[in-house]
């Protein structure tokens, strides 16, 4: 290495005490109850803690803030709380903070149920029906427990919980935050942790490479290879618990035709955007869960090519020839869709092969590309999930239940036969029984079709070789609290 080559690096160089996350969108939100994105869930993640969660490498729970629970029937859950832990703001974690917080969630969130105090460190949470899967969901960033100071203060967003850090400064492009040396399980060993965001793939591709970045969980498939081979660089990859798919609005005419719905799933390429888009990085979907989820039918029929089959379920449904119509799709990358215009294209032009005609309306952010995604106002959108859990109740929930409707249904598709499965499948605690019944959504959703299933991506992270300790969750969500540099 040249001697500016060298003087370069160690300038941008990060200090051992400090890690530097890169990022390719600011979070869309830091309000825990609500930061939904991959990028907000990490830094709530740090910040603020849950009352339990996923064990890495396992399907298990284990205690966070609860230290213990119990639950006969699924409808009644009783906590009880770890003791001697205080939020960032000196407040205690107590029953009473731990109902502000179910209350706060059931405001915002529409969380179905109501908690309330039995004893100091001991909250009774009773759900409006049964669900088998509540501790996988309570197991989500965005049901972190936040400081009840915080919670009511007029206007804040900014998370105060009883994480192993803080949040120092948020602004456009970085998030920084520090150490919290009054966490429960001791203070962490980094100082400091950074999200910084980086103009685009290459620029952060080339962060990690100099060490201007510590790590990153949005490398595309594109750089993987190029990483990989990088000596001061560890690649680690894994199926992706994801979604990207095809939103078509069930509300708008000619979409309310499932005749119309299943010919653009005839229409589509999915195996060529997995091999020209993501590089062979990746997955063609056929269902609405990801092959590695509990529940995932493997017996579902796979979504052919077959273009002739289209145009044949178009003219049954009278869809004329060149109709025409609008793909709404987001220019902000995802960690599942680095190349949203790309991907877009490919649409476009396969669905005019089949006398469709698209116009695409790009919209400059994320933010934004929900906010009109969730209110109706589109054809068609090009949208994608991430599994916040390991339980597929979350997941078909959120994008199928007809109450899920204005928020995370955005195909606002409405099916009573959907929403009894679903409901039978939160109500019974029997692994047997359940996987049963999401087999059956899955067959009823192919029968409907009210979106069209794309691909399911890799998800690659890469970080410096002197970076330890840093946790991939199941659902792709980094944790810190154990991270630190080699000497």
């Amino acid at each position: 290495m040249g001697a500016a080559l060298l003087l370069a690096a160690l300038l941008s160089a990060v200090p051992a005490d400090t890690l530097v996350v890169g990022i390719l969108a600011d979070p869309a939100s830091l309000e825990p109850h609500l930061a939904t994105d991959i990028v907000g869930a990490e830094i709530v993640a740090s910040v603020c803690e849950t009352l339990v969660r996923v064990r890495p490498g396992s399907l298990r729970p284990e205690g966070v803030l609860a230290a213990t629970w119990a639950s006969s029937d699924q409808r009644v859950w009783t906590f009880t709380l770890r003791q001697n832990v205080r939020f960032q703001d000196g407040a205690p974690l107590d029953a009473d903070a731990v109902v502000g917080n179910f209350e706060h969630l059931r405001r915002e969130r529409a969380f179905p149920g109501h908690a309330e105090r039995v004893g100091p460190h001991l909250v009774q949470v009773t759900l409006d029906r049964p669900n088998a899967a509540l501790l996988s969901t309570l197991s989500q960033p965005f049901f972190a427990m936040q400081s009840p100071r915080r919670l009511t203060a007029p206007g804040s967003e900014e998370p105060v919980g009883t994480g192993p850090f803080r949040l120092d400064s948020a602004r456009p492009g970085r998030v920084d935050l520090s150490a919290f040396d009054g966490h429960w399980a001791g203070a962490p060993r980094l100082r400091r942790l950074a999200f910084r965001r980086f103009a685009d793939e290459e620029a952060l591709a080339q962060a990690l490479v100099s060490g201007e970045a510590d790590v990153s969980s949005a490398v595309g498939p594109a750089r993987a290879n190029r990483l990989r081979a990088e000596p001061g660089l560890t690649l680690d990859s894994q199926t992706g618990l994801n979604l990207m798919y095809l939103s078509l609005n069930n509300d708008r005419a000619p979409f309310a035709d499932a005749r119309v719905r299943r010919a653009l799933s005839r229409a589509i390429d999915r195996q060529g955007i997995v091999r020209e888009v993501l590089d062979g990085h990746g997955e063609a979907a056929h269902t609405a869960l990801p092959p590695t989820l509990f529940g995932h039918d493997t017996r579902a029929r796979e979504l052919v090519l077959d273009r002739e089959a289209a145009r044949r379920l178009l003219a049954a449904a009278r869809v004329p020839e060149g109709f025409e119509t609008t793909l709404t799709v987001s220019r902000a990358p995802r960690p599942y869709l680095l190349e949203p215009l790309r991907v877009a294209v490919r649409l476009r032009d396969d669905l005019a092969r089949v006398g469709v005609v698209v116009r695409l309306r790009e919209v400059a952010t994320w933010t934004e590309h929900v906010d009109l995604t969730s209110r109706g106002d589109f054809d068609l959108a090009l949208l994608g999930w991430q599994a916040d859990t390991l339980d597929p109740n979350d997941f078909l929930t959120a994008l199928l239940e007809s109450g899920s409707i204005g928020t995370t249904n955005r195909s606002r598709y409405r099916s009573p036969a959907m929403d009894g499965l679903l409901k039978r499948a939160r109500m019974d605690s029997a692994p047997l029984t359940r996987l049963t019944l999401y087999r059956e959504a899955q067959e009823l959703f192919q029968k409907d079709m009210p979106f069209v299933p794309l691909y399911h991506s890799s998800l690659f992270t890469a970080h410096r070789r002197d970076v330890r300790g840093v946790v991939i969750g199941p659902t792709g969500v980094l944790r810190f609290d154990k991270a630190w540099k080699q000497p």
